[in-house]
């Protein structure tokens, strides 16, 4: 049995001294009593509500695995009854806490991952950190696909045949995007993603390692070709106190680091300033594996002018990639744009500097 607080033990007494006046000037007795239970009843079932959501609050916010048996929240059985129950419908909530206890766990493979997602393992491989519904990446490898060896439109920073894989730690989401796949597929659609694309829901901070662990050991040659990757308009976290929340912290990059080849590809976007900024900074520190296609240095933007007055030369700091270079962009850059919004962008290749974990 649950203690009452204090507050609601006292208030229900006063409630009782003033109805008992009342009645004895306004109500019949039988009219107060149903009045008087109802109003207790209400009181005492608002009181353990707030109770039961305060013990809720503190488990969300503990330490990882404080719950009694913890479970995944990607595991696809859970998740598809929980999809069931909603009629198919899509919510779901546009931020989520990655350091809660729930999203902590591993994720859920299946026992024939990835040999069952990916035809052939040993292609380039796209990751795709923070996907979302899926859609930039299908449109990826929708594009990639329709382009020809030696075709002039082909793009510079990508390789002609990738397999896909994306990344989203919203459980309801990641199931969508994978749904995708499969409505194109149900659909007779051309351009099959079957065999190349793939979405794995999972907290990016907690199973990167052990999915591109995966890949490599899986790849005929046992080297993953881990070409590029992308991590665009991931979730702000705008408070300080927040700040460890945001995806790219320096044991990602350091990951990615590991199992980047050199020569392949880090693509950041953001159209807050600050996080791509940040997320900028955490990949400048680890400069010995990754380096920023500009360099922090001032440079004459007249200096190709037919201009002989100095005086009218003008200097600034091109701190960020001004266009973007893949030529897919994401559902978000288009609201962006659209709106007239700046989008600020980096880029990063991996050098040459073997990979130690010292």
């Amino acid at each position: 049995m649950k203690t009452k607080p204090v507050q609601f033990i006292m208030y229900n007494i006063l409630l009782a001294s003033s109805s008992r006046a009342f009645v004895r000037n306004n109500l019949p007795s039988n009219r107060l009593s149903k009045s008087f239970a109802t109003s207790t009843n209400l009181f005492s079932t608002a009181s353990e509500t707030d109770q039961d959501n305060n013990n809720s609050s503190t488990q969300n916010d503990s330490e990882p695995f404080a719950h009694s048996e913890p479970f995944s929240p990607w595991d696809p059985v859970r998740l598809a009854e929980k999809v069931q129950s909603r009629n198919n419908a899509f919510r779901s909530r546009q931020h989520v806490n990655p350091l809660s206890a729930k999203f902590q766990q591993p994720t859920v493979l299946t026992p024939n991952w990835p040999y069952d997602t990916y035809d052939d393992l040993s292609k380039p491989l796209f990751l795709d950190i923070g996907c979302s519904r899926g859609g930039f990446l299908i449109d990826m490898a929708t594009t990639q696909m329709k382009q020809q060896p030696g075709d002039a439109t082909n793009n510079q920073y990508l390789e002609p045949d990738y397999n896909y894989l994306g990344l989203e730690i919203r459980p309801i989401v990641v199931y969508h995007a994978q749904k995708r796949i499969e409505k194109r597929e149900d659909g007779g659609d051309a351009s099959s993603l079957k065999g190349k694309l793939g979405f794995v829901g999972c907290n990016a901070n907690v199973d990167l390692e052990r999915l591109l662990q995966l890949l490599q050991d899986s790849n005929p040659e046992d080297l993953l070709n881990l070409q590029m990757v992308t991590i665009q308009f991931p979730d702000p976290h705008f408070k300080a106190r927040h700040a460890k929340r945001r995806v790219v912290r320096p044991e990602l990059v350091t990951t990615l680091a590991k199992f980047m080849p050199p020569g392949s590809t880090v693509w950041l976007q953001s159209d807050i300033q600050s996080v791509l900024d940040d997320m900028r900074f955490q990949f400048r520190l680890q400069s010995q594996y990754f380096q920023d296609s500009i360099s922090p240095e001032i440079v004459d933007i007249n200096a190709n002018d037919d201009n002989d007055n100095d005086d009218e030369s003008e200097a600034i700091q091109l701190d960020y990639v001004e266009e973007n270079l893949l030529g897919v962009r994401t559902e978000r850059e288009i609201s962006v744009l659209e709106r007239d919004l700046p989008v600020y962008r980096a880029l990063f290749t991996r050098t040459d500097a073997q990979f130690s974990s010292d």
